[in-house]
């Protein structure tokens, strides 16, 4: 029969439980602890970045309307060459027939993509912790009490948490294969598009559950007691695995598979390159006089000794030059490396496995119809909740660059943000130039021939004016 809610009565193993028997409290209060650690670390980080990107973006504004002024104000066309400015649209710039006008156009700055993504994982993170941080409250009450408000506060939060938070590092995991391998870098329209449509599919998914169910009528409620904690009522294993667990264990998938294809891309590609950026063990010198020269030169090292002999004087300059192809700043840095710091690439999908996978476990197997412990469950929850704690330290360490770094408009994401890709401990490579010289007769040369270009281009200047 139905209670005066319209709720039928809850089966023994979904019902309050009181009291909380020891091993069960214990195990709760070890996961409450851990909650309570991740929400203030992931609330803190999340803090610090919500303040900075307002100051950035008013900093940024008053920049933006600063030079929008300057260029109002100010016209630089006079008497230049019409190669510094950009053609109007006009037909008539466009021919030739008018004077050429300054480009006032300023490209507009978004906050970096990493860090936007890191935010929201960071939001996701809070959702989780703080489901598991309501622990506290079946501790402190010494009893799980199913038709309480926070019975179903939590069930709801493990729910939008657990699920947001495999959808955030998903993400991150694309964002970082398309950044580190394909060194593409998508629209931030497409960033939004995307970070709107996961926020939109989480809470759908937990609201189809209560929807579908007229919030779990048929068996007492659909947010009820799951084991050691509130969550999706045992009588509703399909929902469980539908709309949940089917796609935590895609996330699981997706980003192991991800962080490893990362992986094995740096690797084939230090093997590939790496005979070329093999150092000599003794400095290369040649040595041209006034009748001879030569050079050594590679694609990352040159090394190059000129003698040359005048009347009474000599100039001697060296000049060795350890710098990686400028094809790809990506590029650069992965060549950089010829240790084992690549492998660090396996720690995001380690992590990840191990604090997730036990709980989604747990679940599949109470399914499965296994008599699952509670201190398993206790043990999983400990895990699963340290993923805010361990994100904020993870990310901190290794992209600090980013996370903590000044400019929050910079828009690198590839291998130079990681900490332990940016300088080997050996620092065998990188890019270092050492240049000795003596003032000789011939040092002005280059200056020379520069003030002879910009005197020209004064002259040709000038006679603009006058015309």
């Amino acid at each position: 029969m139905a209670d005066s809610n319209g709720h039928f009565p809850l089966a023994h193993e979904s019902d309050d439980l009181i009291p909380l028997p020891d091993a069960h409290r214990q195990g709760l209060t070890a996961v409450a602890v851990l909650a309570a650690i991740s929400i203030v670390s992931s609330t803190a980080v999340l803090v610090y970045l919500t303040v900075k990107l307002i100051r950035w973006h008013i900093k940024t504004s008053r920049e933006a309307r600063r030079q929008a002024l300057r260029c109002s104000s100010v016209d630089l066309s006079l008497g230049l060459a019409e190669r510094y400015f950009s053609r109007s649209n006009d037909d008539s710039s466009q021919h030739g027939r008018g004077p050429p006008v300054p480009s006032r156009t300023t490209e507009k700055v978004y906050p970096n993509q990493f860090l936007v993504l890191l935010y929201n994982l960071l939001l996701a993170d809070i959702h989780q912790s703080g489901a598991f941080l309501l622990n506290a409250v079946w501790v402190g009450r010494n009893g799980i009490e199913v038709r309480k408000a926070t019975c179903f506060a939590q069930g709801w939060l493990v729910s939008t948490g657990d699920l947001a938070s495999s959808c955030f590092i998903t993400a991150i995991a694309v964002h970082t294969y398309m950044a580190v391998v394909w060194h593409y870098k998508p629209p931030q329209w497409a960033l939004y598009v995307a970070i709107v449509g996961l926020w939109v599919f989480d809470y759908l998914m937990a609201a189809l559950g209560l929807v579908t169910t007229n919030n779990g009528r048929e068996f007492g409620g659909f947010y009820v007691r799951a084991a050691a904690w509130c969550w999706v009522n045992v009588k509703y294993d399909t929902h469980r695995l539908v709309l949940h667990y089917l796609f935590i264990f895609i996330s699981l998938a997706v980003t192991s598979v991800l962080y490893l294809l990362i992986f094995l891309s740096l690797r084939k590609r230090r093997r590939q390159e790496s005979p070329d950026l093999q150092l000599p063990s003794n400095s290369t010198n040649i040595t041209g006089h006034h009748h001879q020269n030569a050079n050594s030169t590679s694609s990352s090292t040159s090394t190059t000794t000129t003698h040359t002999s005048t009347t009474n004087k000599t100039r001697n300059t060296t000049t060795t030059t350890t710098n990686p192809s400028p094809t790809n700043r990506n590029n650069t840095i992965a060549r950089a490396n010829s240790g084992g710091h690549h492998n660090a690439f396996l720690l995001y999908p380690v992590i990840y496995v191990i604090c997730t996978a036990p709980l989604a476990l747990g679940r599949i197997a109470t399914m499965a119809g296994a008599q699952v412990p509670i201190s398993y469950f206790c043990t999983a929850g400990a895990l699963i909740t340290s993923n805010g704690w361990l994100d904020v330290l993870l990310w901190g360490v290794t992209r600090h660059s980013l996370l903590f770094g000044g400019d929050i408009g910079s828009q690198e994401s590839g291998l130079d943000t990681f900490a332990f890709m940016r300088t080997p401990p050996e620092r065998r490579y990188g890019n270092i130039v050492w240049v000795e010289g003596s003032a000789g007769p011939q040092s002005r040369r280059g200056a020379w021939i520069w003030d002879k270009k910009r005197e020209k281009e004064e002259k040709e200047g000038m006679a603009g004016l006058d015309g």
